[in-house]
């Protein structure tokens, strides 16, 4: 199951690359760099999202294990 930080990464991961981009055409440093700085935050949150996935699926093959429902 996808979670709220899973789709905010990806979505700010997506900006920060179309930023970078335009960044290029343009020769705008300064968007390069925020577009660039939004991937990388993108990333983290969405890294974020996976870690909680991953932690709540754990809890719910322990729980599975010693019999609870």
């Amino acid at each position: 199951m996808i979670n709220k930080d899973q789709v905010a990464g990806a979505t700010q991961t997506a900006i920060g690359k179309t930023q970078e981009s335009t960044g290029k055409i343009l020769h705008d440093k300064a968007l390069q760099a925020k577009g660039l700085k939004n991937q990388v935050a993108g990333t983290l949150q969405a890294k974020k999202g996976d870690a909680v996935e991953a932690l709540d699926a754990a809890r719910k093959a322990v729980k599975s294990a010693a019999g609870h429902p």
